[in-house]
């Protein structure tokens, strides 16, 4: 059984790490979905998985629960626009 605390992971593409670095908020009032957010309990399970992202840093459970409550707000707005432009999808 593994009892280590979950640790928290903000991985994202350069232009959302900025935002993040700037500020909290200032990726959260934009429209950069280009990021995740991740709680995990070992680390190096999910490293393969974070490849594909230019950057990941550790973060706190308070930036974690506010940055996935925010990119779920911002993926339900962009699925349900009629017609969301495919490219944005990649």
């Amino acid at each position: 059984m593994n009892t280590s605390e979950p640790e928290y992971i903000l991985s994202a593409n350069r232009i959302a790490m900025a935002l993040y670095r700037e500020s909290k908020e200032a990726l959260m009032t934009s429209g950069c979905h280009d990021f995740i957010v991740l709680r995990c309990s070992n680390q190096d399970a999910i490293l393969e998985n974070l490849e594909e992202w230019e950057e990941s840093i550790p973060i706190d459970e308070a930036t974690y629960l506010e940055l996935h409550s925010n990119l779920c707000i911002k993926l339900r707005a962009f699925f349900k626009t009629p017609n969301p432009d495919p490219v944005l999808w990649l």
